[in-house]
């Protein structure tokens, strides 16, 4: 730690991973420490002669805006280029959260800064604290548009393939006529679609799994032992996925069977209907 006066703090050495201050925040904590709040230290690279400043950028201007001169900081050795590697991953867990917009301006220097050039997506994705697929498709575009492109076709196809089970009249199958042309309650009951979907039973079940994900989130955060609290919660939603799974394939084994039932109430009909 070290007292130093603001004007030992540079600000403009590329060292600020957002692509701008968001004003409301320097207000805010303005405020903030009117009210005699106490803020973290800054964070800053010392090259021995020049403070570059990597984590506190909302508070330096707060303190500028009061007319404070010196503050505590806390600082390590290094050089310009170290101070900017550091910066990329700042905010990740703290503070104002980054844009997308920051985060995709901090993979882009990590990408072209000399220390960093060369790392691998996974060494990239810890110093700018992103996930690797973020940095995997920051750094080769064209595979987030063929991503992109295969999700679009598979969506189409999927929706074709959706469109071709409605029932329609073919060549080989009887002509489509509204169930209502033949009286069917004497012989079969008819099936409601809505049979299928959630009951109020399953709708309750529903909400109070998902008043339990925020509980587990909370937890997680509080927990003494976040990993072994983790684990547990990864064993739940494995369960829980398979209990969807399970309804799942029930909801579309009932749905198939009521395409089968009307298709054969349709044969029935168009039999009695060539007797007549």
């Amino acid at each position: 730690m070290r007292q130093v006066t603001l004007n030992e703090i540079r600000i403009d050495g590329g060292t600020q991973g957002r692509k701008v201050i968001d004003q409301p925040t320097v207000y805010s904590y303005l405020e903030s420490m009117k009210e005699g709040d106490i803020f973290p230290m800054m964070f800053t690279v010392f090259d021995g002669s020049t403070h570059w400043l990597v984590d506190g950028f909302h508070r330096y201007h707060a303190y500028k805006i009061l007319g404070i001169k010196e503050i505590e900081i806390v600082y390590k050795p290094g050089t310009q280029q170290e101070a900017q590697v550091l910066s990329f991953g700042m905010n990740g867990k703290h503070g104002k959260p980054r844009t997308n917009e920051d985060k995709r301006n901090v993979v882009l220097e990590a990408l072209a800064h000399p220390l960093t050039k060369d790392k691998n997506d996974n060494e990239l994705a810890k110093i700018c604290d992103v996930s690797r697929p973020f940095i995997a498709t920051m750094r080769k575009p064209e595979a987030k548009k063929k991503q992109l492109a295969s999700k679009a076709k598979y969506n189409a196809k999927k929706k074709e393939g959706l469109e071709s089970e409605t029932i329609t009249s073919d060549e080989n199958s009887a002509p489509v006529v509204s169930i209502t042309d033949v009286d069917f309650e004497k012989t079969i009951k008819i099936f409601d679609i809505n049979d299928v979907g959630p009951d109020e039973q399953e709708l309750k079940a529903l909400e109070l799994s998902h008043q339990a994900d925020i509980e587990m989130m909370h937890k997680l955060l509080e927990a003494d032992e976040p990993l072994k609290v983790a684990y547990a919660e990864i064993e739940r939603l494995t369960l829980r996925n398979s209990q969807l799974e399970i309804r799942f394939r029930g909801l579309m084994g009932e749905r198939n069977e009521c395409v089968k039932m009307i298709k054969q109430l349709q044969k029935e009909l168009e039999k009695a209907k060539s007797k007549k």
